[in-house]
């Protein structure tokens, strides 16, 4: 309901006629529509988390691991277009504060490791694991977006995407 109307267009009471419960009933577990949307940003990144590290691998080389990665986060934005589109918007609001973005993340924290992990390996270049992060997982959302909003257009003009790993793999493998 909020990819479709936006947080804003989206009251406590449209959210619970949805739900099929009263009102009352959000509020019970939640003390205003910003803790709610706070909840669900956590419940997101859970799954997230989730989704791509139960499909991680350790025991295969960092490279395969990294396609891997991105395969996965890939797949699970379009397999789950909601929670895509609520997570991209999410970050693009308000609601991102500092205050929200120093607060303990699983998702982040996952992600930050595995670059760590591929650093401390010696398979990819030391750098900081937050920016190799920032690099894989905003890629993956923008393609995710772009396959969404240009499908026709990608399809027609026979344009495959993924070379864009293979790229930022090229930059960030270890010399």
């Amino acid at each position: 309901m909020i990819q479709e109307h936006g947080f804003h267009g989206c009251p406590v009471s449209m959210v619970a006629k949805n739900a099929g419960v009263a009102a009352g009933t959000i509020y019970t577990y939640f003390e205003n529509k910003d803790d709610l949307i706070i909840g669900i940003y956590e419940y997101v990144g859970e799954e997230i988390k989730k989704y791509v590290s139960e499909r991680d691998d350790n025991s295969l080389s960092f490279k395969d691991r990294y396609y891997n990665y991105w395969k996965n986060l890939t797949d699970f934005y379009e397999l789950k277009p909601s929670i895509h589109g609520f997570y991209d918007q999410f970050l693009n609001s308000p609601y991102n504060s500092e205050e929200m973005q120093n607060k303990p993340n699983s998702w982040h924290d996952f992600a930050n490791a595995f670059f760590e992990e591929g650093i401390r390996r010696g398979e990819i270049k030391e750098l900081n694991p937050i920016v190799l992060s920032i690099l894989v997982n905003t890629n993956v959302n923008s393609i995710v977006r772009i396959k969404k909003n240009f499908k026709k257009k990608l399809a027609r003009n026979n344009m495959e995407l993924d070379e864009i790993s293979h790229l930022i793999w090229a930059g960030i493998k270890a010399d």
